[in-house]
């Protein structure tokens, strides 16, 4: 995996893991549940290995699939389902906008923060270098949401933008200590910043540059200072990405649930809304783009011609349907997350101490890199 970011020659793709993909079926396999699981560190590593022993793939994440750690250390509360992620059933600033009613999060004693560190160090200790490790944070306009509501957010957008600079500061300080002890445990090849709030159908760019962009370049600051050798990759599972402002970030790989078809089209003459089942769908083709030493490739083909290059294990051919909020691991769904091949590289940077080896990052768009010279 190390080495496919790094732009390295290597003997077969990479197969990343997102969040945890057929998460019913590992869950079973480990014989336990979705709510024993994220109270455990133990078991939230298990987990991942569990899944990396049945699916054959190269990365593993903590947290996996949710995306409430940083809000309920700041004050929210949680529900946890039996068999479903936690959600946010108490947001603190929902009805009164007071900053002092938020906390400071410690990441050693906050809420599940210590849980998620201590599960990266034991899935290290699991897994040694056969996997590719990556923690998980969310970006500050998300937590914001999270805290405050989405639709009271975005009216304090527009009716008292000191009032949200003065949130974003106070998260971006908090999630930056959670980054600084993620990084700084060793555990981790990469982190991986979940920013779907850079999301044109959500907000225009004026808000986005006011408001989205650059708490979360502080934050990518906090890792890349923490670590420089620490991959960082961005991720967005929004419809309608802002994709170049999204490229200009300091992040080494990117990954988008969605592609620019409309890019694939112009640079490679395949209209992929052809063979679109549904709107944002592409169930049998695969669409991978990456750039090498500042050459674009493109790899475009039926989904039979990619699986020969991952992995799999028999488990994977009885093809069982994915439960609620659940997606099927490896090639058995390949959607496009394709970065935009009109846009230029970022730069290079020098040095990775990232431990891994070789593939492409499964579905996700590559940047160059911060490895050594070769």
């Amino acid at each position: 995996m190390a080495g496919a970011l790094c732009g390295n020659a290597t003997d077969r793709p990479a197969l990343a893991y997102m969040f945890l993909g057929g998460a019913r079926h590992v869950l079973e396999q480990a014989g336990t549940r979705m709510a024993k699981t994220q109270a455990d560190p133990a078991l939230m590593a298990e987990a991942q290995l569990c899944a990396a022993e049945m699916f054959g793939h190269d990365s593993a994440m903590v947290p996996w699939g949710c995306l409430t750690v940083e809000a309920e250390a700041f004050g929210g509360r949680i529900e946890q389902p039996l068999d479903y992620y936690p959600i946010i059933t108490g947001r603190p600033l929902e009805d009164d906008r007071d900053l002092g009613r938020l906390a400071r999060p410690d990441p050693s004693i906050s809420g599940r923060m210590p849980l998620a560190i201590e599960a990266l160090g034991q899935l290290r200790r699991g897994a040694g270098d056969d996997l590719f490790i990556i923690g998980m944070v969310v970006s500050p306009f998300l937590v914001a949401c999270e805290l405050r509501g989405m639709t009271n957010l975005l009216l304090d957008l527009l009716t008292d933008p000191p009032w949200v600079e003065a949130l974003l500061d106070h998260i971006t300080e908090g999630t930056g200590r959670y980054v600084e002890a993620m990084v700084a445990s060793g555990a981790v090849d990469a982190v991986m910043f979940e920013n779907a709030g850079a999301n044109r159908e959500l907000i225009g760019p004026h808000h986005l540059t006011q408001f989205v962009m650059p708490w979360h370049k502080r934050l990518l600051a906090t890792a890349r200072a923490t670590n420089p050798d620490a991959l960082l990759i961005e991720h967005n599972c929004a419809d309608t990405p802002y994709f170049s402002d999204i490229l200009e970030n300091d992040v080494d790989a990117i990954s988008f649930a969605h592609g620019d078809v409309a890019a694939i089209k112009a640079n490679h003459g395949i209209d992929c809304r052809l063979s679109h089942a549904t709107p944002g769908a592409c169930p049998n083709r695969v669409c991978l783009h990456a750039e090498s030493q500042g050459q674009p490739k493109a790899r475009i083909g039926n989904v039979d011609h990619a699986r020969p290059s991952l992995r799999r294990s028999p488990r994977l051919h009885r093809k069982h349907p994915p439960g609620p909020g659940q997606s099927n691991p490896g090639p058995l769904r390949l959607e496009h997350r394709l970065r935009n091949p009109l846009q230029g590289l970022g730069r290079k940077h020098q040095g990775s101490g990232a431990r891994g080896a070789g593939g492409v990052l499964r579905g996700s768009s590559m940047r160059n890199i911060r490895c050594p010279a070769t």
